[in-house]
């Protein structure tokens, strides 16, 4: 029997998907494209670069079609969109769009329905991270990564004590601007300044 595939569910064309349907590829193509790209365009404001990014998202759906498992198509599409944005931002240095895309991602993890909610931050925190100056990401790196002291931190990079926990409460800063609107996780950072400065 032929499938009429305009006429199919949602998750009949992720069962086809999962089996390399090319039609099914073409009718997910075909139903999320557009909210798609009008999502990044809101941020971007450049229609070469959103289809750039939109083929990387489309091209990486195909290659892994048959391994991954997605339950919602277009929430899906959606963050991994706001991933290659998130990424494409965070080697340009354009801060108020990323600060606000940051946030948007952010607000996902206060609904009930999210389901990836340390995985993502710790995506965000990493590729955040990317925009630190060279001696900051350091600093936050020795802290956080390998749970050095301010004193350790000082005596590795030669710098003085006062200059590492200077260089922490910057980057704190800035961190807490990016999820400004989300208290625990202000309060959480609040926290851990205080006592890092101590």
């Amino acid at each position: 029997m032929m499938l009429n595939y305009p006429d199919l569910s949602e998750g009949e064309l992720l069962v086809l998907l999962k089996k390399r349907d090319r039609r099914a590829f073409s009718e997910v193509y075909d139903r999320t494209w557009q909210p798609l790209f009008k999502s990044a365009y809101q941020r971007l404001k450049d229609k070469e670069t959103c289809k750039d990014i939109l083929h990387d998202v489309f091209a990486d759906l195909w290659k892994k079609s048959d391994v991954k498992e997605i339950e919602q198509l277009l929430p899906y599409l959606q963050t991994a969109v706001k991933y290659k944005i998130f990424s494409w931002l965070s080697k340009g240095g354009q801060t108020a769009t990323f600060v606000e895309l940051f946030e948007d991602i952010a607000a996902a993890h206060t609904g009930a329905d999210s389901r990836y909610n340390v995985k993502e931050l710790e995506v965000l925190v990493n590729l955040w991270m990317k925009t630190l100056p060279e001696k900051r990401r350091k600093v936050f790196k020795l802290k956080f990564f390998e749970n050095l002291s301010t004193r350790d931190i000082s005596a590795q990079l030669n710098i003085p004590q006062k200059t590492v926990q200077n260089q922490l409460t910057m980057a704190f800063n800035g961190l807490q601007g990016y999820v400004r609107h989300y208290l625990t996780l202000a309060v959480i950072l609040h926290g851990i300044l205080v006592m890092l400065v101590k």
